[in-house]
């Protein structure tokens, strides 16, 4: 599929003309592009919901408009708290020849030992890392494989597998999946809450490794 997006500039900007834009399906927009450099935009409403609905947060888009093709990631998007409406929508323009960071998603696959042969109950936690790359570099998505995930084990962040030409921005300690006992499991489903859980997975994992 194509994300490809109509956008026009926009050339006047305050309250009065960002509601009127609203009012006839228009959402505002900016197009940055490194340092100070910024183009404010405007397209329709409905046409980027469309395409967001099927993106992932690595997803490029194409912007269309008068002044040429270009490429950009969406960097942020402000919704309406009442209507969970997008108010706006700031895009980072990318070259070819610059790295940009990027949230990519995260999905996890296998079948961890840990579950199928020790009873465990496999978690996740970190969905997406934020990495750097050059545009052509930028995966979609990153596998994250648990088969070889043992009760009270945990894969990092620092621990992924990343492909060529990609580097981990993220926190490398952040914990993407871990096998827990049906005890931590319990706590975190109850009161206590997923830190009791995450307590008491760590102290699992370090047993195993005082064990190993």
């Amino acid at each position: 599929m194509d994300f490809v997006l109509d956008v026009e500039n926009r050339e006047r900007t305050g309250k009065l003309e960002i509601k009127r834009m609203r009012k006839n399906g228009v959402a505002p927009g900016v197009l940055y592009a490194g340092g100070d450099k910024s183009r404010p935009i405007k397209f329709f409403l409905k046409d980027f919901v469309q395409l967001a609905e099927k993106a992932k947060t690595s997803q490029i888009f194409t912007l269309k408009s008068a002044e040429g093709d270009v490429r950009a990631i969406v960097k942020d998007i402000q919704l309406n708290g009442q209507k969970d409406t997008v108010q706006h929508v700031d895009f980072q323009l990318l070259s070819d020849d610059e790295v940009v960071s990027v949230n990519v998603p995260l999905r996890v696959e296998g079948e961890a030992p840990g579950v199928k042969k020790q009873g465990g109950i496999l978690t996740t936690q970190c969905r997406e890392v934020v990495i750097v790359a050059l545009p052509k570099d930028i995966p979609s998505e990153i596998t994250v494989s648990v088969s070889e995930l043992k009760l009270g084990e945990r894969i990092r962040t620092g621990e992924i597998t990343l492909p060529e030409g990609v580097t981990l921005k993220s926190n490398p300690e952040e914990t993407v999946a871990n096998v827990i006992s049906g005890r931590a499991a319990r706590l975190a489903g109850g009161a206590a809450g997923d830190d009791a859980a995450s307590e008491e997975a760590a102290a699992e994992g370090a047993g195993a490794e005082a064990a190993a």
